[in-house]
C-alpha cells in the first residue's frame, strides 16, 4: 500500500512539476525590449563593452547607428568624455544593449563608463564624413 501511495503522489505531481519547469524555463535569459534590445538592425555597429575595456577605438561613417553591448554580465553606461558633452549618457544593461544612437556629425568622440570609471573602461568613436 505504501508503494501505491507514493506512486500515486508522483503521478499526480508530475504534470504540476512539468508545468512549473516549463514556466521557469520560459522566464530565463531573453530580453523583452524593456531592458535593451537583443538584436541590432543589420546596419548597426555594435561595440562590446566590459570592465577592463580600455582604448576601444571604433570608426564609422556619418549617419551610422551605434549600440554598446555588455559582454561581462554587468550594467554599464556610455558617457561622453567631451566638454561640453557630445551626446546624452546611455545605459547598457547587464548582458543587454544600449539604445541605438545615430552619429551624423563627423568628429572624434571619447567616452567612458561612469559606473566603473574612465581609467577602467574607455573608448573613442571616430565618425568620418
Amino acid at each position: 500500500m505504501t508503494l501505491y501511495t507514493k506512486r500515486s503522489f508522483r503521478l499526480a505531481t508530475s504534470p504540476l512539476l512539468f508545468s512549473l519547469i516549463a514556466m521557469l524555463s520560459a522566464c530565463g535569459g531573453g530580453s523583452n525590449g524593456s531592458i535593451g534590445s537583443t538584436a541590432p538592425p543589420t546596419d548597426t555597429t555594435v561595440i562590446g563593452w566590459f570592465v577592463g575595456a580600455t582604448g576601444v577605438e571604433t570608426t564609422v561613417k556619418a549617419g551610422s547607428t551605434v549600440q554598446w553591448k555588455s559582454i561581462d554580465n554587468m550594467a554599464h553606461t556610455v558617457t561622453s568624455g567631451s566638454m561640453p558633452s557630445a551626446f546624452a549618457e546611455l545605459n547598457v544593461p547587464a548582458s543587454g544593449m544600449s539604445s541605438p544612437m545615430a552619429f551624423n556629425t563627423p568628429g572624434t568622440f571619447p567616452y567612458f563608463c561612469s559606473i566603473h570609471g574612465a581609467k577602467v573602461q574607455n573608448g573613442t568613436l571616430t565618425v568620418t564624413p
